[in-house]
Parts: structure tokens; C-alpha cells; sequence
């Protein structure tokens, strides 16, 4: 299984942003060895991924529940006849006991079904740039039939989007 960590934040943070790199990075390795069952680290800007058939991938972010800072696996989903979204799993940087504040990584794995390019979207909302959501469920998409509700504040900016080429051989 091959291991890719990406870390994406706000604009704001970049303290708590470095201290959360510096943890990803470690705990991704350096890449170097590709054995069977080593972990590679593919660098932030790599939306381009190549598997063989059956071979399972993860994706590893940032995500902090208290602070509204969560990933969604949205629209374009893959072509589930090349590739197959598996399991999404959070775990707290604390460990087992979560800490208020304290945050976590998110962890989607994948696995390559069949020969094809397919494509798929990660979310990236945070406080600042998505209304309605929670842990489990993506804001609803805004639109002119959209209807603010009372006391709501209006996103100052757009949630950020990765969208992800898989390619399988």
C-alpha cells in the first residue's frame, strides 16, 4: 500500500499549519523505499496518480473537528469500475482520548479496480469558507434557490478543491 500525505490549511494558522507538517512529514517517511508495504510520500502538488490493478493507496490530511476544519471525498467521485473509495479514518493526534482543540489526520484509502483514468475531488472547508457542514456531511452546494439562515455569515471565501487523475495500469 503506498501512503501520500498532503496538508492544506487556511490562510490563517500557519503556526499550528507548520507544527501539523512537521508531524505529517514524519509520520510519512521520506519515500525512498518503494518494497512491498513501504510507504511513499508524494508531495503536495502531485494530483497525478499511477497504480496497478488491485494495489491500494491512502490520502492523509489535516482535519480538526473544534475548529471547523474538515475534507470531504466529493463530485467527481472516481469511475468505480477503475477506482474504488475504500474507507475514510480519523485519527486524533492525541491518541485514543480526544483533547478539545486537539486535532487529527483524516485518512482516505483507495484501491485501483481496472485499467482507465478516472478522477476524484477532495473538499477542503473550514470555518471561513463553508456554512452547514459537520464531520459527516458536506455544506449544501449554494446556488440562487440557496436561502440564508437567520444570524448565518457568509463564507469570505471559496472552499478549496484538490482534484486527483488516477491512472490505472
Amino acid at each position: 500500500m503506498r501512503t501520500a500525505c498532503v496538508l492544506r490549511g487556511g490562510k490563517g494558522g500557519a503556526a499550528i499549519a507548520a507544527a501539523a507538517l512537521l508531524a505529517l512529514a514524519t509520520a510519512c517517511g521520506s519515500g525512498a523505499d518503494r518494497s512491498a508495504g513501504a510507504s511513499t510520500s508524494r508531495p503536495v502538488q502531485d494530483t497525478d496518480i499511477t497504480a496497478e490493478s488491485g494495489e491500494r493507496f491512502t490520502l492523509t490530511v489535516g482535519q480538526n473537528d473544534s475548529t471547523r476544519e474538515y475534507w470531504y471525498l466529493v463530485a467527481p467521485e472516481p469511475d468505480s469500475s477503475v477506482l474504488v473509495s475504500r474507507s475514510q479514518v480519523y485519527t486524533s493526534d492525541s491518541g485514543a482520548e480526544a483533547v478539545p482543540g486537539g486535532g487529527g489526520r483524516l485518512t482516505f484509502t483507495f484501491e485501483a479496480k481496472g485499467k482507465g483514468t478516472t478522477r476524484f475531488t477532495l473538499l477542503h472547508c473550514t470555518f471561513t469558507t463553508c456554512q452547514g457542514n459537520t464531520a459527516t456531511r458536506p455544506p449544501e452546494p449554494a446556488g440562487p434557490a440557496a436561502t440564508p439562515t437567520a444570524g448565518a455569515t457568509t463564507p469570505t471565501q471559496e472552499p478549496e478543491r484538490i482534484t486527483y487523475t488516477v491512472t490505472v495500469d
